[in-house]
């Protein structure tokens, strides 16, 4: 957000120490609602600072633990202990869904895939057809959760799939280790939540006294929907591996790309005869470990930053590929430091 001031070290550290802080008063105090908020309020400045930091696990984790907070932590309140872990159930339900409603896709059947098991998965029988099953698996284990008779059995394949994607990210592709530790965190959920649990799907969807069940409802439940038409960002809408998001690089002349600060050069690749391209994926894996944040804006902004870094030359253009939604297919927009990404000097 414009206006906030970067975090330079080393208060960039003081921040990641505060979190860490407030996450293990969280787990140890008897009473941890203060601690919850601190926690949140530290969080939320961060996100505010950096779009990149909106991970899909992060969003997830933020509105679960302000879940907890809806609960009085008495030990004799066994109704309020069951709001707040329906709510828990409510987000990581429609968090499995939408998930798997995302990869319903044609990108996810030719590309996605691939980016999951491998370039060997292009040789399996059925190759177009198998992606179009798990992502059908997947949006079923949302509803099968929520139901008395098929509940343990989502909780099951749930655990394989991520037991499955675990083997896939560490065996065989062996790279986005970030997203290891989530994939740990929802087989834990699927256990903690709904391993044999006692509720009713209309408890968990409507039948709740806490107020924040209706937020939860909206922003889990509702919200992801219009990601469907482009009226909410992908990472808040569960598409993480959809292979359907916004899309982005940016080419340089050979020139141009030599002006670049020796960090980012190293992730510019050859683009024949006399240009090179500033591939963003592997400049934010490279150096944070996650993906960029697929939104347009965000890549506008990365856009005017490389047009600061070469003093708004004509020879800087970013592309950038729209998502693919229910009413068109997305297009490809190219904009330059003479047209929309121009920026004042330093």
């Amino acid at each position: 957000m414009r206006g906030l001031p970067a975090l330079h070290f080393p208060v960039d550290y003081v921040f990641a120490a505060a979190l860490l802080l407030l996450l293990g008063l969280v787990a140890t105090a008897a009473r941890p609602r203060p601690y919850i908020f601190g926690f949140v309020a530290v969080l939320v400045f961060l996100a505010l600072g950096d779009q990149t930091r909106w991970q899909p696990w992060v969003y997830l984790y933020l509105f679960l633990l302000l879940s907890l907070s809806c609960f009085s932590w008495k030990p004799d309140d066994l109704p309020g202990q069951q709001n707040a872990l329906n709510l828990c159930r409510l987000i990581i339900a429609a968090t499995y869904l939408y998930s798997g409603l995302q990869k319903l896709n044609s990108h996810f059947a030719s590309v996605g895939i691939i980016s999951l098991l491998g370039p060997r998965a292009a040789h399996l029988p059925l190759v177009h057809v198998w992606p179009w099953i798990l992502g059908g698996v997947e949006a079923s284990l949302g509803v099968a959760l929520l139901s008395r008779r098929l509940r343990n059995a989502a909780v099951v394949c749930g655990l394989g799939m991520h037991f499955f994607i675990l083997l896939s990210g560490i065996v065989i592709m062996r790279w986005n280790s970030v997203v290891w530790p989530w994939n740990l965190a929802m087989m834990s959920f699927l256990v903690l939540l709904f391993w044999s649990a006692d509720f009713d799907a209309v408890d968990v969807l409507w039948r709740n006294p806490v107020w924040f069940q209706k937020v939860a409802l909206v922003l889990f439940g509702v919200m992801p929907a219009l990601s469907f038409f482009g009226l909410w960002d992908s990472y808040l809408s569960a598409s993480l591996y959809s292979a359907n998001v916004d899309a982005a690089n940016v080419v340089l002349r050979d020139t141009v790309a030599d002006q670049l600060p020796a960090p980012i050069r190293r992730y510019t690749k050859p683009l024949p005869p006399d240009a090179q391209v500033l591939v963003l994926r592997d400049w934010a894996v490279g150096e944070l470990n996650v993906m960029p944040y697929p939104a347009l804006r965000a890549y506008r902004a990365i856009g005017q930053q490389m047009c600061r870094e070469t003093n708004n030359s004509p020879d800087v253009e970013l592309v950038m590929r729209g998502r693919d939604t229910l009413l068109a297919k997305g297009t490809e927009t190219r904009d330059s430091c003479l047209g929309t990404l121009m920026v004042k000097p330093w």
